[in-house]
């Protein structure tokens, strides 16, 4: 039956939609996984 095959289908846009969402709050866009906080900070625009 492959079930194992059906389930991923789920799962394959999730991290995407994740990236999408954090670039979409800080404009921050980060393109390596684990998205941690220390790879959004550095991409921050400075404070005024």
């Amino acid at each position: 039956m492959k079930a194992k095959g059906v389930g991923e289908l789920g799962l394959c846009g999730v991290s995407a939609a994740v990236a999408n969402a954090i670039y979409n709050a800080t404009g921050a866009r980060v393109r390596e996984y684990p998205i941690t906080l220390d790879k959004i900070l550095d991409q921050l625009p400075p404070m005024i």
